[in-house]
């Protein structure tokens, strides 16, 4: 007799039923997780919490941009838990990478960062979830099924404001997240598949909205409102 591998049969032992795994499209103890931040005690945390669950069979953690890379080719996760805040190779850039060289691997932003800016970032970046770490852990197993089952999950915000975003559109977002990083018109229109030109038009347009006159003055008040 076969069995459901999402709804396992009870136990032979006081027909106590077993714990459901979660609620994907994935056999029970087959998903590959992983965790990528740069703080010891975060990456801990939420393998110890994670681990618990049946649903998930495998985790690696990596603590840096290149290590991530690296384990998304070697490791081949379902899902990975990603944080945006890394020295280094940020994890917008991780994020621009995996979902463009590995877009069957599905990631969760998990930031400090909860923004509306931020949210809509990471979904034209092609995140498949947002969580912020001020919200509650433990929900995340239920938000990782909803991944792996071909779900998304986002937070309802309200339409983005001038003082969340200063009106910037996805698009100058994007080149705004890069030129804070220090890349140059042409590096940023590489990254992004535009020319150099359509770089600077952008910034031309950005720069009011962000009250600053220069590329140094609108990457300080990116850091100033927390867009980046």
């Amino acid at each position: 007799m076969k069995h459901d591998p999402l709804n396992p049969p009870r136990s032979g032992r006081g027909g106590k039923p077993r714990k459901k795994p979660l609620q994907g499209v994935l056999p029970l103890q087959t998903i590959r997780l992983l965790i990528v931040d740069d703080h010891a005690v975060v990456r801990g945390g939420l393998e110890a919490m994670l681990s618990l669950d049946p649903g998930i069979g495998s985790i690696l953690t990596a603590t840096s941009g290149p290590e991530a890379l690296d384990l998304c080719l070697s490791f081949d996760p379902h899902v990975v838990v990603l944080d945006l805040r890394m020295p280094g190779m940020d994890g917008h850039s991780v994020l621009e990478s995996v979902t463009h060289q590995w877009p069957h691997i599905r990631v969760i932003v998990f930031t400090g960062n909860d923004s509306p800016a931020a949210v809509k970032l990471a979904k034209r970046q092609g995140a498949a979830g947002f969580l912020s770490k001020s919200a509650n852990p433990s929900i995340l197993p239920r938000i990782i099924g909803k991944i792996v089952a071909g779900g998304c999950h986002f937070p309802e915000v309200d339409a983005p404001s001038h003082a969340d975003d200063c009106g910037l559109s996805a698009r100058e977002l994007e080149v705004l997240q890069h030129l804070a990083r220090g890349l140059t018109n042409d590096e940023i229109g590489r990254v992004l598949c535009i020319s150099g030109q359509t770089v600077k038009g952008h910034l031309k347009n950005m720069f009011p909205k962000l009250q600053a006159a220069n590329r140094a003055e609108a990457a300080t008040r990116a850091h100033e409102l927390n867009l980046v």
